[in-house]
C-alpha cells in the first residue's frame, strides 16, 4: 500500500498532520489505523465541521474522525459497489479488519445553478512573469491551449457558478475581447473596470448593486485549484464569520541545520528541517455587508479589508485539501504546465 503512504494515519495525530496528508494523497480519504484495524475515517468535510466546533489544529484524530465508517470486505463486490454508488471513497478491509486497500469513483458535481456571483481579479501587470506578460495579462497566458483565466471559470462552472465578474486594469481590452469571442463557456460575464489600481480589494466596490444578498467568492486570477466551490460556500454560511479565507499548506527546507538554545546550551540540532505554513490561498467568500463597508473609488488591499474583520474575530479558514497552484512565477507557471 506504499501509494496510500498519505491516506494512513493513527489515531493520535494531530489535525495539521491530517490537512497536510490530504493535500498530498491523490485519493481524498484518511483512514486511522489502530494496530493494523480500521478504527475511523476522516474527509475534508469532518477536518471542516470539527472547525465549526472551535476545535484546533493540534487536536488529535481521535477528537474528530468518524468511528463508524463505511467500508467494505475486499471479496464483498456487491457491497463494493453499492458503498461506491454513494460515497467517493471507501476502505476496503479483509476479515480480520486490517486495511487492505482504499477505492475511490469518480466524482460529480451537482448540476445546480448558484446565484453567488464571483469576482476574479485579473487587473494586474504580472511583473514576475515578465517578458511573457509584456504583450500578454498574465490570466490570458496558455495553459494546455487555454487560458490560465478559461481553466479557473470551468471549475467555477462545474460546480454551478456562472454569474462570473472579471476585475480588469492592465491590457483590459485583450480580456474583454477573448471573453467577446468566447462561446464555449455556459457564463454570464461582467466587467469591474478600474481607472486606476485600486489594490486587490478596491474593485470591490463596484459590486454593491450585484451580489444578489448571496456570498461572494473571490479569486486571484492566476489560481489554479480543484477545490469544490459549493463546498466552500456552505461552509462558509455554517460558519459565524464574515470572511472565510482559503488556506493551504506550504512546506520549505531551510538549507541548515538549526539550533535550539536555552540559557546558552544547546537543546536540539536538527539537519535541515522542514517547515510548514498555513499560508492564504487567494481564493475568498465575503458576506454581502463586507462588500458593502468598501468605499467608492479608493485603493484597498485584501489583507487590510480582511484584518479588520481579524481584529474583531470575524474571519475564519478552509482548509484546502486539494490540489492548488499560485502562477505567481516562471517556475510556476512551467509547473502548471506539466
Amino acid at each position: 500500500m506504499d501509494n496510500l503512504c498519505y491516506n494512513i494515519h493513527s489515531p493520535e495525530d494531530t489535525m495539521s498532520e491530517v490537512i497536510y496528508s490530504l493535500q498530498k494523497a491523490k485519493i481524498k480519504l484518511i483512514v486511522i489505523i489502530d494496530n493494523k484495524k480500521l478504527v475511523g475515517t476522516i474527509t475534508d468535510g469532518d477536518i471542516r465541521r470539527a472547525l465549526l466546533k472551535s476545535l484546533n489544529l493540534e487536536n488529535k484524530c481521535l477528537d474528530f474522525m468518524n468511528t463508524s465508517p463505511h467500508f467494505a470486505l475486499k471479496d464483498d463486490h456487491v457491497q463494493i459497489d453499492k458503498l461506491l454508488s454513494t460515497h467517493k471513497n471507501i476502505p476496503i478491509v479483509d476479515d480480520k479488519g486490517y486495511l487492505v486497500d482504499i477505492i475511490s469513483s469518480e466524482y460529480g458535481f451537482a448540476e445546480k445553478r448558484l446565484k453567488n456571483q464571483v469576482v476574479i481579479m485579473a487587473g494586474g501587470k504580472g511583473e514576475r512573469l515578465h517578458p511573457l506578460t509584456l504583450s500578454t495579462p498574465k490570466p490570458l497566458l496558455p495553459l494546455d491551449n487555454k487560458p490560465i483565466i478559461h481553466k479557473i471559470i470551468e471549475r467555477l462552472v462545474m460546480c454551478g457558478l456562472n454569474n462570473i465578474n472579471i476585475s480588469v486594469f492592465y491590457k483590459a481590452e485583450m480580456l474583454k475581447d477573448y471573453f467577446k469571442n468566447e462561446k464555449t463557456l455556459d457564463i454570464n460575464v461582467s466587467f469591474l473596470e478600474e481607472k486606476k489600481p485600486l489594490g486587490t480589494a478596491g474593485c470591490l466596490y463596484l459590486m454593491k448593486n450585484t451580489h444578489n444578498n448571496e456570498p461572494v467568492i473571490v479569486i486571484n486570477g492566476d489560481i489554479l485549484t480543484e477545490i469544490n466551490y459549493s463546498n466552500l460556500l456552505t461552509y462558509h454560511k455554517k460558519s459565524s464569520n464574515k470572511i472565510t479565507i482559503c488556506a493551504s499548506f506550504y512546506e520549505t527546507e531551510i538549507p541548515f541545520g538549526t539550533l535550539e538554545v536555552e540559557n546558552n546550551i544547546i537543546k536540539k540540532i536538527s539537519e535541515k528541517p522542514i517547515k510548514k505554513f498555513l499560508i492564504n490561498a487567494g481564493i475568498y467568500v465575503l458576506d454581502p455587508d463586507v462588500i458593502n463597508t468598501v468605499k467608492n473609488d479608493e485603493y484597498l488591499n485584501m489583507p487590510d479589508l480582511i484584518n479588520h474583520y481579524i481584529a474583531n474575530d470575524q474571519a475564519g479558514i478552509f482548509p484546502l485539501h486539494e490540489e492548488w497552484i499560485d502562477i505567481g512565477s516562471h517556475d510556476d507557471y512551467e509547473k502548471a504546465n506539466q
